[in-house]
């Protein structure tokens, strides 16, 4: 299913960039921080990752954006919200973040997935935000999109996974799924890729000798409700135009620095 409402004003993509985003359901490489700005973000990850707990792995906890103040910021840092807007129109909020980072010789690999076949909301119509703190390369495990997988009229088949090293429990299991034409989204620190809620995508290992971070923020346009008996801890974080937001519960921005405990908490 295909949903976008371009802001009237485009104020970071063009408008063949937004029907591509429609016709393809991703859009990258785009170039959004500087090398500075790059390079700042990657010397933070140690800290950030430090104020985890021992035992937790940093992209099996998510929804960091409402326990840190400085990621939360970088969510909503304006260029971030620009590209957004192009897509999602005037009025949208934040409701997820993740980090999803691959040691070198990490066997974790994100199997083929939808994002709303996870995700309790609708209608239909989110935009995650990819943005690389290293380089994203295929052998260090950069995400692959399956292009035009998102325009279908309802969500594909998903089967279970037992797999330890898969970071999702379900996998892509539709022969309407043409793998391969999957393509690579190699990006340099500091570059974003903007993708679909519906957009078949995932990613490898990484078989290299260099990690590969990466930080992920969703976004859905105000319209979009939670089902609350699903995620129970849903919060929306307005981030741009009028609303109407409160048919979700609102969050309040944090004011430290700190570490999320587990998974949609």
């Amino acid at each position: 299913m295909v949903t976008t409402t371009p802001s009237p004003t485009l104020k970071a993509l063009t408008s063949e960039q937004v029907e591509a985003f429609r016709h393809k359901g991703y859009l990258a490489p785009l170039p959004l921080f500087t090398q500075d700005e790059a390079a700042a973000l990657r010397a933070d990850y140690p800290r950030l990752k430090a104020l985890l707990l021992p035992e937790l792995q940093i992209s099996r906890i998510n929804w960091w954006h409402k326990r840190n103040r400085t990621l939360y910021n970088l969510c909503m840092h304006p260029r971030v919200l620009d590209h957004v807007e192009d897509l999602l129109g005037p009025s949208f909020f934040l409701w997820g973040s993740q980090f999803f980072s691959k040691e070198p010789h990490d066997a974790a690999h994100v199997p083929w997935h939808q994002d709303a076949k996870y995700w309790p909301l609708a209608p239909q119509h989110s935009v995650t935000v990819f943005i690389a703190w290293s380089d994203c390369s295929p052998d260090n495990g950069c995400m692959r999109v399956v292009p035009g997988t998102h325009r279908t009229d309802d969500l594909l088949e998903h089967g279970m996974l037992t797999d330890p090293n898969a970071l999702l429990p379900r996998i892509v299991q539709d022969s309407r799924v043409d793998y391969d034409t999957a393509v690579d989204l190699v990006l340099e620190p500091g570059w974003i890729s903007l993708h679909h809620d519906g957009i078949v995508h995932g990613s490898g290992p990484n078989t290299s000798d260099r990690p590969r971070i990466a930080w992920t923020c969703r976004f859905s346009a105000a319209e979009v409700k939670c089902d609350l008996s699903v995620w129970p801890t849903f919060q929306a974080f307005p981030a741009r135009g009028d609303g109407p937001f409160n048919h979700n519960p609102i969050g309040v921005p944090p004011t430290t620095e700190g570490a999320p405990t587990g998974m949609m908490q």
